[in-house]
This record gives structure tokens, sequence and C-alpha cells, in this order.
């Protein structure tokens, strides 16, 4: 399995954690890695472009550390 994958990001819990989309479809949320600062506002500041999350498959749970 690889340690690292992008999913496309499509919200944020009321919890703070990212809210993604898997390419066969399924929809799940992953934390946040303490040092990534994401919000609402950083996701709806250009709604035509498409954010992808960094996701470290080795931490247990999954964690977001970056998003692009």
């Amino acid at each position: 399995m690889a340690k690292e994958i992008n999913q496309l990001v499509i919200g944020i819990s009321r919890e703070g954690d990212v809210i993604v989309k898997s390419a066969r479809g399924r929809i799940y949320s992953v934390k946040k890695a303490a040092d990534l600062k994401f919000s609402c506002e950083d996701l709806l500041k250009d709604t035509e472009k498409e954010l992808y999350a960094t996701i470290d498959t080795e931490a247990q749970p999954w964690e977001c550390t970056a998003i692009e």
C-alpha cells in the first residue's frame, strides 16, 4: 500500500477534520496533522479550483499532512 495518497477535498467537518472523496467515490473524514493550518475560509477562497489532500496512510488513524 502507498505511504501517501491524494484525495479530493470536499469539505471540513465540525470537528475540524478534512472531508475527502476517493477515486472510487467513497466519502470519509481524515484527521488534520497538528501543524496543518486549514480552515473553511481556505476551502472557499477559489471555488473553481479543486483542492487535494495528501494523506499519510502509515499513521493510525490516517492523517492529512498537506492540502494543495
